[in-house]
């Protein structure tokens, strides 16, 4: 059985965009005994570019072999099929996904976030997107993230409507064994093995890490059009860092699209709370542009920055 399994991230003082953010991850009723009582010390992995791996083309035919087709709209998306991938996985050494693995649980702080997993968010922000914006004229020009991308088919789906897409996951091994291949079973198959390595490397840029550090690395870049986010509200201590990257990484007139369920059990995240938060401090406005019909309650939130 999977589980949660987090931890509380400190907040660092020594930090000067951390003391500048206009967000904070304070509670109401909260003391400074209380915190550094419940706070325990995770270090999060520091951000990087991700690079493919070396023998990345020549296994994309066995790949192909164990590959899954979707439709999204009049969009076919295929990805590796999770059983496939797991096993292959296991065969690798000194791998978070490993770890996870072996210790049957989809999220382990500071570790490794669950980007194995096809989440049933992600889902609904691909039916939002294929109806919602379903003309190549919305894609075209704009500038993608998709964060906290595991499988990378929110991405995937935007690069193939148009957009210019990069992915950001925790873990770089999520990026090199499952967003990476992904990616290249959506290229166009006209494409040589060399032009498919040419289309990586210059039309889209895949970065691992902790969000705080990825929007220092990518701080000088151009900011997004356009950012897609799927299931990664669920743990409250992160929150801020996600709201900062926002912040950091949109464009003055872009939006941002969170889908995610309304309440997580056992950890307290969830779309109500995020809109409470994003309220408070007062630098997005939020609408809720999709909800489904079901016991469990999930959403599509949409944010863009307030008008001054």
């Amino acid at each position: 059985m999977f589980k949660f399994n987090f931890e509380v991230e400190p907040e660092s003082p020594s930090d000067p965009e951390a003391v500048k953010s206009p967000f904070v991850d304070k509670q109401e009723g909260d003391t400074e005994e209380s915190q550094a009582t419940d706070i325990k010390v995770i270090e999060w992995y520091h951000a990087e570019r991700v690079k493919p791996i070396d023998n990345l083309i020549s296994i994309l035919d066995f790949y192909e072999l164990n590959a899954k087709e979707r439709e999204v709209g009049k969009t076919k998306i295929r990805h590796l099929v999770a059983g496939f991938l797991l096993e292959d996985i296991k065969a690798q050494t000194h791998l978070d996904i490993k770890k996870a693995e072996e210790n049957h649980s989809d999220l382990i702080a500071g570790v490794y976030e669950g980007g194995a997993k096809i989440w049933e968010c992600t889902d609904d922000l691909l039916l939002y997107l294929s109806e919602k914006y379903e003309d190549n004229s919305f894609w075209k020009g704009k500038r993608v993230l998709d964060l906290g991308c595991g499988s990378g088919l929110l991405g995937i789906y935007a690069i193939k409507m148009g957009a210019q897409v990069d992915f950001q996951d925790y873990n770089k091994d999520v990026l090199e064994y499952i967003t990476y291949p992904n990616i290249l079973l959506n290229a166009d198959e006209s494409l040589s093995d060399d032009e498919k390595l040419e289309f990586l490397e210059n039309q889209t840029c895949l970065y691992a890490g902790d969000w705080s550090h990825f929007s220092l690395l990518t701080k000088d870049l151009d900011k997004y059009d356009l950012i897609l986010t799927s299931e990664t509200i669920y743990n409250i201590d992160n929150q801020k860092k996600l709201l900062e990257t926002f912040a950091g990484r949109l464009k003055p007139d872009g939006i941002v699209l969170v889908a995610a369920k309304s309440h997580y059990f056992g950890v307290g995240g969830g779309l109500e709370q995020f809109t409470h938060k994003i309220k408070m401090e007062k630098v997005f406005q939020t609408e809720n542009v999709w909800q489904a019909e079901e016991n469990l309650k999930r959403g599509i939130l949409q944010l863009k920055f307030k008008e001054s």
